[in-house]
């Protein structure tokens, strides 16, 4: 059996941080305060800086806390 490893993208990386923090990757971008032409852009191929996907991942974090913390 083969392995195929490879490294995650970073919209892979706040798409599956979306889907565990329940909430939509478009709508961790404005909550982050990142335009949403970045996120369109990076859905078409364009590259996304390290601080921005960190920014991202920060807002997810954050509301999936809020949400631990409402239940």
């Amino acid at each position: 059996m083969q392995y195929v490893s490879r490294m995650l993208s970073y919209m892979e990386q706040l798409k599956a941080a979306a889907v565990l923090a329940n909430m939509q990757v478009l709508q961790a971008f404005r909550l982050a305060g990142v335009p949403t032409s970045t996120y369109y852009r990076t859905l078409n191929g364009g590259d996304l800086r390290l601080a921005t996907a960190k920014k991202v991942l920060d807002a997810i974090r954050i509301h999936a806390l809020q949400q631990t913390q409402s239940d």
